[in-house]
């Protein structure tokens, strides 16, 4: 392949495999019927006739990794910078702690796994790797490829990244056929009238109302959009380098912080995102006419394309050679994460959710094994148009769950120092913080539920 076309090519087949998905699921039958979300079909069919398969097209899977890296990334500041309701209803609340919560869970059955897998067949494997369940389960192969990628600098198995790439295309999988069996279940046990897919027709429609700046067209509007997202990534490569530099004169501990640092670029860009979101608004405040430059609707589309480009490109890399290096411990720790988080959603939703209960654990189970995409479809089975609050509260508590979020994310590499130290204690440490962080979210939700009765939130 000519050099001068060969980045061009490789991220044109992205979108050549989402067409070709899009036509499969408007013209075969059996995708109107079954939950597939048109990205993570177009990534199996990537994955099918590329290198690693049947060798139809060869493109570069190394490229698709940094593709996801950042994708994900780009796709957090867009999502940062659009404009959003601040609403405060305790079902709000409630998600993004039933959110953190289940990652903290995920993060204890991970780590257990893995060290029953240490402690009967496979010695030689690092307790950390359990953390990745909820990263890729969690949080989906973005941050699972970002975290991972980094990791691999330390850790001497060369195919972590490669590892939470396969086990958050496991996610999906898990949401989607799993998921399916648990709204067809709910839909009999409590017998929810739903409108089938497939007994949709014609053709859908809604109108948009949008508004710009009256000097700037609608299209200008999108190259703004796109320059104020390329100018935070760029001050987040910045801060990321400075960082990095900063960490390294603070001796093996400090390089080893310094090589994770280099994993949390969705994490600057999203701190940075917000500071200049305070920028505008300051500007703003005085008069000057700053804020309508930041177009809400544009910035969720751009997001959204983002993300689609992400989950395509995260399974179009994954190397079906590497996953021979590792396949007993993915296949322990997805079958395990599946069953554990499909419980752990049904128990928790009772107990969190008086309202919705049904609704909030499909969204939850869906979201939480694959991404927000996959939760709302799920949820559109049994509330296709979205009347109740459960798709706004799921939305709105991933916002509740950023920072809340942020304790885990500060722990994530203490098993790499206990690794690089040769000191098992911290990640015995990191394991007993998870629990006791995931026991106080519970109990917090638990109490804010028992505060109030059925029918209590407006729904």
């Amino acid at each position: 392949m000519n050099s001068d076309w060969a980045v061009v090519i490789n991220i044109a087949f992205i979108f050549v495999v989402t067409f070709i998905a899009k036509i499969i699921k408007e013209k075969l039958g059996i995708f109107r019927t079954i939950i597939v979300p048109t990205a993570l079909l177009a990534g199996f069919i990537g994955l099918f006739i590329g290198p690693e398969v049947t060798g139809l097209i060869n493109f570069d899977t190394a490229l698709y990794e940094k593709i996801v890296f950042h994708s994900m990334a780009l796709g957090f500041i867009a999502l940062t910078l659009a404009e959003k309701k601040t609403e405060h209803k305790s079902d709000t609340v409630k998600s993004g702690l039933f959110i953190v919560a289940t990652y903290c869970f995920q993060g204890v059955v991970g780590m257990l796994t893995v060290w029953g897998l240490i402690y009967t067949f496979k010695p030689d494997l690092f307790a950390g790797l359990g953390l990745m369940l909820p990263l890729a389960y969690g949080q989906g192969p973005g941050f699972a490829s970002s975290i991972g990628s980094s990791w691999d600098e330390v850790l001497p198995y060369g195919f972590v990244n490669q590892y939470g790439l396969t086990l958050a295309t496991a996610g999906f999988l898990v949401a989607g056929l799993f998921g399916v069996f648990m709204l067809n279940y709910f839909v009999r046990k409590y017998k929810i009238p739903v409108a089938r897919l497939n007994q949709i027709k014609g053709l859908q429609t809604k109108e948009l109302s949008i508004s710009s700046v009256q000097e700037i067209n609608f299209f200008d509007m999108l190259t703004v959009q796109f320059v104020w997202i390329a100018i935070i990534y760029l001050a987040t490569f910045i801060v990321m380098q400075g960082a990095g530099i900063l960490l390294s004169l603070f001796g093996t501990i400090g390089e080893t912080i310094a090589s994770l640092v280099k994993g949390f670029n969705f994490l600057f860009g999203i701190l940075l995102a917000m500071f200049f979101k305070k920028i505008i608004l300051f500007f703003s405040r005085r008069g000057h006419r700053a804020e309508p430059l930041l177009d809400s609707y544009l910035l969720n589309n751009i997001s959204s394309l983002f993300f689609n480009i992400m989950i395509t490109a995260s399974i179009m890399a994954i190397s079906i050679q590497t996953i021979r290096e590792y396949w007993e411990l993915l296949l322990v720790v997805a079958i395990v994460g599946a069953f554990t988080t499909y419980f752990f959603t049904i128990w928790l939703g009772r107990r969190m959710f008086l309202n919705n209960t049904t609704h909030y654990i499909l969204a939850m189970f869906g979201m939480l094994t694959g991404t927000a995409s996959t939760g709302l479809a799920l949820l559109r089975g049994i509330d296709p148009d979205l009347k109740t609050d459960v798709a706004k509260n799921l939305v709105l508590g991933s916002a509740v769950a950023a920072p809340l979020g942020f304790p885990l994310m500060a722990i994530l590499g203490m098993p790499i120092i206990g690794f690089t130290t040769g000191n098992p204690v911290y990640s015995y440490i990191t394991f007993i913080a998870i629990f006791l962080y995931m026991s106080l979210l519970i109990g917090i939700g638990i109490i804010k539920t028992r505060r109030e009765k059925p029918g209590s939130t407006k729904e």
